[in-house]
């Protein structure tokens, strides 16, 4: 047949479909000029819609199908559903059973205009001439036939499938689903026609699921759809959908009627069926008039899904692990919704090279921060981000470590074997499973152990924490996969997927939430991150990907936070304050966070505040506020700092589109929370040494109590404040609190130095915690003390300044010289020293020595992180 034969032939064949032979006609005239590497086509089916032709490309020597869409420029929303349909088989190519697609294209004409263009154009303004869109072309993968067609054939011929056959079939028609279930998509039009059959050389069946053009995603937490105008093929109506309603479970009444046609080909044709026997279904009677099988598997499963009441047809994950459970011998069949026991070795690969790709990203993030450093002034902060990238760099498993992990999991008798599989991170393994003790579905966290002890600390830190806006904790256990106990799984409460997911998904459907909305899930963050804070948790690693959500009754999900491998209970004292007992919390020092979250002073020592905790809560809502233009952007920004750590939330009057939204509620809440630049919210070096010049000039002031801490006064502030201070006449008690400062060994030493002028000075109250003077600035400081001559009373607070032991021992040495002191009160936690410090002994003896010790709690971490003995 030659080639216009075969298009003739192709025209005649497209029926009941809105393109005419003229239209069909156009697009070969087209195709074979702009997409000339498409050749020997062949009418392959047609819809209302559209027709496909099969084809073979040249440039991979693939036969393939190509969908052929007529655009209509007075469609605009119809245009817009075929584009989407492409951009949902893309996002589903990893089920085996969604048809896949490789390209799409648009087939132009050049529109006409009244008046002919002349020779005399230039080729720029050719060019610019505008083109029309007439086909929108999709290329797939060639299937041979379709469900529908596949049971006439097999009606016509007398020949039909056997049992098994039809069972694979029915398990691989509930995977697809349950896969586009997964990310809450309905397909909204199950029906034969919309299940490809790809079949192998011995004519072996695979079920792919295609045509998703009237799918749509479940909205804003929704677990349904109202519609007032149906789509879809009627016949196939769940009762619901009659209404205008649409669920997960729409798709399952329709897929039963697929499944219960499959099963009884030969005896049930369903388009001979009436309206009076599809009614039977709501009295629990399945087509009572046919002979068919009520015995088989495959009605056991059918009869499920037609259940009348849409809440009580279960979902198809659950169907299909049901079937699975029932018939073991189908182990073998390849899932992608479902881990079972024969996909142990190929899943425990793809799940390690899933791994390592996104570790590799982490060490391309690394790069790009020592390709920064190079141009940078501030090699301070970013000599801190190599160091977090270090410590919380991530080994992948192995792919025989997922394999034995799979192999140990399936082994326990409280779990199904059949686990779902739910995501992979740099941390490890994440899966849904039954437990069968607990009666409902849970979740494991599988993760390589670092220490039995943090893994003891997180869970207590999880237990202490248990609200309803914090993942429920079912417990833990250990698995030992290359040695004893070198994994650990923790079981916790099965949710729907993070903030991030979720804020992804709506800006693909193009769905926007109000004002309202965005704050009754920012309540929620603000709600369990105080909790945590008031109970004196800090989480350490608050970001969208660690605050999960399931889906609720009202229009916005209800928030889970979770992952607590990073959160830490903060140190504290107790003190009177106006005859009240209150705690005083210290920060907790160590590699902690994500990019892009992380507060700026954090860099700057190392040491997690509340106030670090307040400013990741504070990026959380200004991304749920603004997701769509500030998420691409937050980590890149939030690595600028070489311009002062300046992150998107600045107003910048120079640009012209704003990444922020000001006027919205949740903006005010950002004023009160997210700080931008911390030095512009600090008095700074020259507001501390105004403070204390003023002060200075009380002429019999006696007693002074000045708190600057966290004020960034540095190292030129203290000794700025020092002097001013010195110049008191009369100044007998003085309390200075420069805590979290960055003054450094020459400040600290500059402070000591100045306050020991004062000639009348008898007690001494200082704060130089977390000011990173060292050995050294602890030495230098003792010994300027040591040089007040009326000092009787020294209160000194040198924690978390990494001092040791040689330290801890000069400043001992030191304040022994001094000649008047009577009674002493310091604190050395979180010093790095070492247990032979004989501190107490290093002391005359008349000195009465009091070690700040503010409850057994504290104190016992004092002696954990310091490895310090009290001594006798």
């Amino acid at each position: 047949m030659s080639v216009k034969q075969t298009k003739k032939q192709i025209a005649s064949l497209v029926v009941n479909c809105c393109s005419k032979k003229t239209s069909i006609k156009k697009f070969f005239e087209l195709i074979e000029v702009q997409q000339s590497h498409y050749t020997d086509f062949s009418y392959s089916g047609n819809g209302a819609f559209s027709f496909v032709l099969k084809s073979t490309n040249k440039k991979t020597g693939q036969i393939v199908a190509l969908k052929v869409t007529e655009c209509d420029d007075n469609d605009i929303n119809g245009m817009k559903q075929v584009d989407e349909e492409y951009r949902l088989l893309r996002q589903f190519s990893n089920c085996k059973y969604i048809v896949q697609v490789f390209n799409c294209f648009f087939l132009t004409e050049e529109e006409s205009s009244d008046e002919e263009s002349s020779n005399d154009d230039s080729e720029e303004i050719k060019k610019q001439k505008k083109e029309k869109n007439l086909f929108f072309v999709v290329e797939q993968e060639f299937c041979q036939t379709n469900l529908e067609n596949f049971f006439t054939q097999c009606r016509l011929k007398k020949s039909y499938p056997c049992q098994q056959q039809k069972e694979v079939m029915a398990i691989q028609m509930l995977d697809s689903i349950a896969y586009l279930h997964r990310f809450d998509l309905l397909h909204r039009d199950i029906k034969p026609s919309n299940f490809l059959l790809s079949l192998d050389e011995k004519e072996i069946p695979t079920v792919k699921i295609c045509d998703l053009s009237f799918a749509s995603a479940l909205k804003n937490n929704k677990s349904r759809i109202t519609v007032s105008k149906i789509k879809g093929t009627q016949a196939y109506f769940a009762p619901e959908v009659e209404k205008g309603i649409y669920k997960k479970g729409s798709d399952i009444f329709s897929l039963g009627i697929v499944l219960l046609e499959l099963d009884n080909m030969a005896i049930f044709n369903f388009n001979e069926t009436t309206n009076e026997d599809k009614l039977e279904i709501k009295f629990a009677k399945i087509f009572p008039n046919y002979q068919i099988d009520r015995q088989s598997y495959i009605y056991k499963i059918a009869y499920q899904c037609l259940n009348y009441y849409v809440e009580n047809r279960k979902q198809a994950i659950d169907l299909l692990i049901q079937f699975i459970q029932e018939n073991q011998n189908y182990l073998a069949v390849e899932l992608s919704s479902v881990i079972n026991r024969s996909q142990l070795l190929q899943k425990s690969e793809q799940l390690s090279q899933i791994q390592k790709s996104i570790i590799e990203k982490q060490q391309k993030k690394k790069s790009e921060i020592l390709e920064l450093s190079q141009s940078s002034k501030n090699q301070k902060h970013f000599k801190n981000l190599i160091q977090m990238f270090d410590v919380l760099q991530q080994k992948p498993f192995k792919a025989q470590e997922y394999e034995t992990i799979l192999k140990l999991l399936q082994s326990i008798p409280k779990y199904d074997s059949n686990f779902e599989f739910i995501s992979v991170g740099a941390k490890g393994l994440v899966l849904g499973t039954f437990n069968k003790t607990l009666g409902f579905k849970t979740v494991l966290k599988i993760q390589q152990v670092q220490s039995k002890h943090e893994v003891v600390q997180e869970v207590g830190i999880m237990r202490d924490c248990q609200m309803p806006l914090v993942i429920k904790f079912y417990g833990y256990f250990y698995l030992s996969v290359n040695k004893n106990d070198d994994f650990v799984v923790y079981e916790i409460e099965k949710c729907s997927g993070n903030l991030k997911q979720y804020l992804t998904r709506l800006q693909k459907e193009n769905i926007a939430l109000t004002d309202n909305q965005k704050m009754q899930i920012a309540v929620q963050i603000i709600d369990v991150v105080n909790y945590l804070n008031y109970n004196g948790i800090v989480h350490r690693d608050i970001k969208l990907d660690n605050i999960l959500y399931i889906e609720s009754q009202s229009d916005v999900p209800t928030i889970k936070l979770a992952d607590f491998d990073q959160s830490r209970k903060l140190p504290y004292e107790l003190y009177y304050r106006d005859d009240e007992l209150v705690k005083d919390y210290f920060p907790v020092q160590g590699i902690s966070g994500t990019f892009g979250y992380i507060a700026p002073e954090f860099f700057q020592n190392i040491l997690y505040t509340f106030e670090c905790e307040v400013f990741s809560v504070g990026v959380c809502l200004a991304l749920l506020d603004n997701f769509e233009k500030l998420e691409p952007v937050i980590l890149k920004k939030a690595q600028d700092y070489f311009f002062g750590f300046k992150i998107p939330f600045e107003q910048n009057f120079h640009v012209k589109e704003e990444l922020i939204n000001r006027k919205s509620q949740i903006y005010d809440i950002l004023l009160k929370t997210v700080v931008f630049q911390p030095n512009n919210n600090n008095i700074g070096s020259d507001g501390a040494k105004a403070i204390a010049s003023e002060i200075a000039k009380c002429p019999t002031l006696s007693t002074l109590s000045l708190d600057l801490g966290k004020n960034n006064i540095g190292s030129d502030g203290a000794k700025a404040v020092a002097s001013e201070i010195a110049k008191c006449p009369t100044l007998s008690t003085l309390s200075l609190d420069l805590t979290l400062n960055n003054i450094g060994s020459d400040g600290a030493k500059a402070v000591a130095s100045e306050i020991a002028k004062c000639p009348t000075l008898s007690t001494l109250t200082l704060w130089l915690g977390g000011n990173s003077i060292g050995s050294d600035g602890a030495k230098a400081v003792a010994s300027e003390i040591a040089k007040c001559p009326t000092l009787s009373t020294l209160s000194l607070d040198l924690q978390m300044n990494s001092i040791g032991s040689d330290g801890a021992k000069a400043v001992a040495s030191e304040i022994a010289k001094c000649p008047s002191l009577q009674d002493l009160r310091i604190d050395l936690r979180n010093n790095k020293l070492n247990g032979d410090v004989q501190f107490m002994n290093l002391l005359p003896k008349d000195i009465q020595i009091k070690i700040k010790h503010l409850n057994q709690v504290v104190f016992n971490r004092l002696i954990e992180n310091n490895q310090f003995v009290k001594q006798n």
